[in-house]
């Protein structure tokens, strides 16, 4: 590659120089070639090549390869970059996933202890209207029992007087209720 630069800009160079050197002379002829200036050409564009290749090509090429480093560093931060937003992609939607699993875990967890809370308050209802029944039902059975021995004693002191009415007398207090009992007693078993 470096030698056919060389060569070519030799040739360019060696066809040029004739007509550059006359000046303009029209009694040149362009395609002779005139040896003295076509080695001081060529010197000239050999020294060139070297003080660009020793002072200016180095530089050049060094930036384009660091240029070229840093296209390929930049791709590969891209490609790497890439990667790792595919991973967060994957991380989010995993968590996603859990999350509406989580969800649905709750969901079902309230629904059961809904279930569960109104099976207990049920049974609480229902065994605290069993106790009201059976608190009303041994009230009851206490008011007919207060009621059948206030029906007793109103019973018995009728009787009494009835008995004091139709005899004429007073009767002992305590043996007549005693009879009296022991007649309403023998009503009832019967």
């Amino acid at each position: 590659m470096q030698f056919r630069l060389i060569f070519s800009g030799l040739l360019l160079f060696g066809l040029s120089s004739p007509v550059l050197a006359a000046g303009g002379g029209g009694s040149m002829n362009p395609l002779k070639p005139v040896m003295g200036t076509l080695v001081w050409t060529a010197v000239t564009f050999v020294l060139l090549l070297i003080i660009l290749r020793r002072y200016a090509w180095g530089p050049l090429l060094g930036a384009l390869d660091q240029r070229q480093r840093t296209i390929e560093g930049d791709i590969e931060q891209a490609k790497s970059d890439r990667e790792e937003a595919q991973k967060l992609l994957e991380e989010h939607k995993s968590l996603v996933v859990q999350a509406r699993r989580e969800r649905a875990e709750a969901l079902s967890v309230g629904q059961q202890e809904g279930e569960r809370l109104k099976a207990d308050i049920l049974q609480q209802a229902t065994e605290e209207r069993e106790q009201r029944l059976k608190q009303t039902e041994e009230q009851v059975k206490a008011e007919i029992r207060q009621a059948n021995d206030d029906l007793r004693a109103t019973t018995a002191a009728l009787a009494i007087n009835a008995a004091e009415k139709l005899l004429g007398k007073t009767l002992d207090d305590a043996s007549h209720r005693k009879l009296v009992e022991d007649h309403l007693a023998q009503l009832e078993r019967s």
